[in-house]
């Protein structure tokens, strides 16, 4: 079943019409939503540890999110998606063309731990 309009514009609302990963601005009608804790059957055992989430539609569950990010995080936990991330400068790093890019200057290097746009958006609300 799908998402209605109305739990669809509270999405997009959550983070002021920001992907909640990279923190993009993003239009309504280009925002997909992301389930948090993944839908399929191997993260349904952690829906009970996260509290007044009931199901996987739940909107405390449903984060907005940009194509690129969702796409990327796919059906992945949040520290799984956050490791896929980090590790990007290091299979960069392997290409030859990086290589030259960062010779040349074209590439600089900013390597960082990763923190997520609504990690800093809710430490705000603290």
């Amino acid at each position: 079943m799908g998402i209605s309009k109305e739990k669809r514009l509270a999405v997009y609302t959550k983070y002021n019409g920001h992907c909640a990963y990279c923190g993009r601005k993003i239009e309504y009608k280009d925002m997909q939503v992301d389930h948090f804790i993944p839908q399929n059957m191997d993260y349904v055992f952690v829906m009970g540890d996260v509290p007044g989430v009931d199901n996987v539609d739940d909107l405390k569950n449903l984060m907005p999110a940009c194509r690129m990010c969702n796409h990327y995080k796919r059906a992945h936990s949040l520290e799984t998606f956050r490791r896929y991330i980090e590790e990007i400068p290091r299979k960069l790093r392997a290409d030859y063309i990086y290589k030259i890019g960062v010779l040349y200057g074209n590439v600089v290097e900013n390597e960082k731990p990763i923190k997520f746009y609504f990690e800093t958006a809710e430490e705000g609300e603290r």
